[in-house]
Formats: structure tokens, sequence, C-alpha cells
């Protein structure tokens, strides 16, 4: 009876401490991909499909539609991954061929934590007119000037400036 009661007893602690293990498995280093191309396998997975980077993305764009931009495709284009101003990852990606009218990119705290999120669809726009959506979450969408950043240099994004 004893054996059971403290077998039990043991079921429901590993239990209770099983999310706290996700959790803290889910508290990602993210930077090992510095360097590296969002479409290198590192500890076994592309840096979007890290459980970390993916649910950052999810809070950050809840529209799925809108966030399924942020992806590559089997030819789509890549940039090695930055650290930026405060830390955090710089992640740039864009449409083979079409780099420059749609482009997307994703800045993340090295933990997981802290996601921007932008996308930039640009046809139709001229150079003087390119803005695009930059996402947190919690917050609504924001336009900013340019196309999403690339570089450590282009980042943060400018506001748009009305004049």
């Amino acid at each position: 009876m004893r054996t059971a009661i403290f077998a039990s007893v043991m079921m429901m602690a590993a239990a209770a401490t099983a999310p706290q293990l996700q959790a803290k498995e889910a508290a990602a280093d993210l930077d090992a991909y510095v360097g590296k191309y969002p479409f290198d396998v590192v500890n076994g997975q592309r840096f979007l499909d890290h459980p970390a980077v993916k649910a950052a993305i999810a809070a950050a764009v809840p529209d799925a539609k809108q966030r399924a931009a942020v992806k590559f495709d089997d030819n789509g284009l890549g940039l090695p991954i930055v650290r930026v101003a405060g830390g955090r990852l710089l992640i740039w990606g864009g449409a083979f061929r079409a780099e420059d009218r749609y482009n997307w990119s994703v800045v993340i705290a090295p933990d997981g934590s802290k996601p921007e999120v932008c996308i930039y669809d640009g046809v139709g726009y001229g150079e003087d007119f390119q803005s695009a959506q930059w996402f947190e979450p919690g917050q609504p969408g924001m336009m900013k000037q340019g196309s999403c950043p690339s570089s450590a240099e282009d980042y943060p994004a400018a506001d748009i400036a009305a004049g």
C-alpha cells in the first residue's frame, strides 16, 4: 500500500514539474545561429523551425496568413544571422529573384523573447514609398519606412515621416 501511495505521489510530482521542464527546454539559446544562414541546420533544427522561434513569431504575428510570409522556400534567399543593438539577433529572408519586392526579417533575443517581425510586400510601390509592416506581441502592426532590414546597420527601421 505504501509503495502504491509513494508511486502515485511521485507520478503527480513528475506531472507537476513537466511543464516547468518543457518551459526550460523551450527557453532557447539561439546564439549558436549567429553567422549561420537561417536555413542552416544547427543542433538538428533550422532557425525558423526552432520551437522558441516559432512561438515568438506566432505571438508577434497572430494572423496565420500574414505569418505565412515568414518562411524559406526551397529557393528562397537568406543572409547570415547577425547580432544587432541590444544583443538581439537579426534574421532576413527574401523571395528568389524578387527579394527587393518580398522580404521579411525577425529580430529576437537569444532566449527567444522580445520578437519583432517585419514583412515587406513592395509590389506596386516606388522606392520613395517603401514601407514594411512590423509586428510585436500584443501590439497592432505598425508601418515603418523602407523594406525589412537585412543587416545590423539597417536596424532599427525608421518611422515613417509625414511631410
